[in-house]
């Protein structure tokens, strides 16, 4: 009761800010308010360098902060009156259920990577659980997507929503471009405890890039959900690497993931991508090891080989299908877009 009571509440105050005159100016969340990373992270170095609008992050810790960027606490009375009377948005998952888009209002979600696993009504999982994804999908006015793989998989496949869908790179994708490839990257993604939370595998990982580590230097870059058991664990310590992800990317001269949407990405400036999967993913993934743009092994031995003398496989078509408009340029395509909608 005290709960629904509070969302009433909240709702009326929302509606009361919605009435407010819009501000010229732009609000970006990455990753639920965790970082400035991601697409909206290029996105706002760009709108600094080349416009004159002011910067509003959601953010859950203290942030930097000049005269053109302020932050406000996620889920926050400031956050939401800023998401109520914010004109342009920008967001890389989704903003939480209490928004609702104003007809003046500009939302660009630019999603944050190409899926492999299968997700939204591909997994048998109750609709609640991805109700707040569609009606955010279906409020944005451009939803980004690296193809028409991801056009098709995802938002039309997983969550039925074909509107506002434009394909013209990914602002993300831009700083793998220009770089020299002096890395072999590791970066698994999560095992699922539940849809949300994830296995603790640090003692697998420990083994597995100690073992990579025998065969040459090797970078780990773990997902977020697993960063600060990763940091506090000093057998993996040593060999994991701070940066942006998409950078540490464009570093890599081998790429090894298992299921991580990060193989796409790396596609449009990478040459040598292996699949290792010792685990089933629970959810599933699209893509058949026929499919996959690397060789795959549930085999640590192999993948030993395979880091030594990388097979050779040509990437010409799985570009064209994946990553067909990485150029290094889209940010300045996507924000004309978000500007001119």
């Amino acid at each position: 009761m005290v709960r629904n009571v509070a969302k009433a509440a909240a709702q009326r105050l929302y509606a009361r800010w919605a009435r407010l005159p819009l501000a010229e100016a732009v609000l970006l969340e990455s990753f639920e308010a965790a970082s400035t990373s991601g697409d909206p992270g290029i996105i706002a170095e760009y709108l600094l360098a080349e416009t004159d609008l002011p910067i509003i992050w959601a953010l859950r810790g203290p942030a930097p902060i000049n005269d053109r960027v302020r932050a406000v606490r996620y889920r926050s009375a400031s956050y939401f009156k800023a998401l109520a009377t914010t004109k342009y948005l920008v967001n890389n998952v989704t903003f939480p259920a209490l928004f609702a888009k104003r007809d003046e209002q500009v939302y660009l979600n630019t999603w944050h990577g190409t899926p492999l696993k299968k997700m939204g009504r591909d997994v048998d999982a109750p609709y609640s659980q991805i109700a707040n994804t569609v009606a955010n999908l279906q409020a944005a006015d451009i939803l980004l997507s690296s193809g028409d793989y991801m056009t098709k998989t995802m938002y039309d496949g997983a969550y039925g929503v074909t509107e506002g869908v434009v394909t013209m790179g990914t602002p993300r994708v831009d700083r793998q471009f220009g770089l020299d490839q002096d890395l072999v990257l590791y970066a698994p993604t999560w095992q699922e405890a539940s849809y949300t939370h994830a296995v603790d595998d640090t003692d697998a990982l420990a083994a597995r890039v100690q073992a990579l580590a025998q065969v040459g230097p090797v970078a780990l870059r773990v997902h977020s959900k697993l960063a600060a058991k990763a940091m506090a664990d000093p057998r993996l310590r040593p060999y994991l690497i701070e940066g942006d992800t998409n950078e540490l990317l464009g570093r890599a001269r081998v790429l090894i993931t298992d299921f991580s949407s990060v193989a796409f990405d790396y596609l449009a400036t990478g040459s040598h991508v292996l699949f290792f999967t010792p685990d089933d993913y629970p959810r599933g993934v699209y893509l058949s090891d026929e499919e996959l743009p690397g060789p795959r092994t549930s085999s640590l031995e192999q993948l030993l080989e395979w880091v030594g003398q990388p097979p050779e496989v040509d990437l010409a078509d799985q570009r064209e299908r994946f990553v067909p408009f990485e150029d290094g340029q889209a940010t300045r395509r996507v924000v004309r877009a978000l500007l001119k909608a």
